[in-house]
């Protein structure tokens, strides 16, 4: 497995550069999707992991689910208890959360899946089927590979972001490993003056190659759609996967 520095990626830096990224019409917009993806109502069980802040958890509370949220991160949960929606908040590794048919739902934002090892990653899904009633839907965010390959290969197989905040940078440069079908990205930012260099990884999935995971992790249906629930296709922003129990 890559390298992965988990606590440097998901710090204080996280936190100040996405809250220019991820604005509130854009996570209203998301929200609005996975309850719509999910057919939610008012009194269903939602497991939001890992939770991250808040961002999604909130605003499914504030539409009338019942919400668990779980991230091993203090500082995020921090921040997302800071918020009045009614969240219960669990700090866990996503590895070792368990739970038994408790959830009509399960909750993976924002290519916050495929962090690990696949025999992990396959645990996790087996995992998050257990944590679901009959008939209970997962839903996951994710890259589209065939996206993200046609931009790396456009670049010449190394793509740079560049995010600003006022003064401060936050740069992201991503290869990918075709032995390993892992996006692998090395994050430089600047803030304050101080210059901090990190490292992370992320398995990517063809849909056919996530179907047969979730197949095998015990869900009996699949279906993948774009970032604003079209229809998946070859160059959807994002593959959005829908696989119910």
């Amino acid at each position: 497995m890559s390298r992965f520095d988990f606590d440097e990626v998901f710090g204080d830096d996280y936190l100040h550069f996405y809250d220019v990224l991820l604005t509130d019409e854009r996570t209203d917009q998301e929200a609005e999707l996975v309850m719509r993806l999910l057919h939610l109502g008012k009194g269903d069980r939602v497991l939001d992991i890992p939770c991250g802040h808040g961002r999604i958890a909130r605003r499914l509370a504030r539409a009338g689910c019942r919400v668990v949220g779980v991230d091993n991160n203090p500082r995020f949960l921090e921040v997302a208890m800071g918020h009045p929606e009614p969240v219960k908040y669990v700090q866990a590794d996503m590895r070792e959360f368990s739970a038994n048919a408790e959830f009509d739902a399960v909750v993976n934002w924002f290519t916050s899946f495929g962090y690990f090892d696949d025999a992990t990653d396959r645990a996790i899904l087996a995992g998050w089927r257990r944590a679901l009633k009959a008939g209970g839907k997962l839903i996951i965010d994710h890259q589209n590979p065939q996206r993200l390959l046609a931009v790396l290969a456009a670049a010449g197989g190394e793509a740079t972001i560049l995010t600003e905040r006022g003064d401060d940078l936050m740069i992201d440069r991503t290869t990918f490993d075709v032995a390993t079908a892992r996006s692998n990205t090395e994050r430089i930012t600047v803030r304050d003056g101080q210059l901090k260099r990190y490292h992370f990884s992320v398995r990517t999935f063809a849909l056919t190659e996530l179907r047969e995971w979730l197949l095998a992790a015990g869900f009996t249906s699949v279906t993948a759609y774009g970032n604003d629930g079209e229809p998946f296709t070859l160059t959807s922003r994002r593959m959005v996967v829908v696989a119910q129990a």
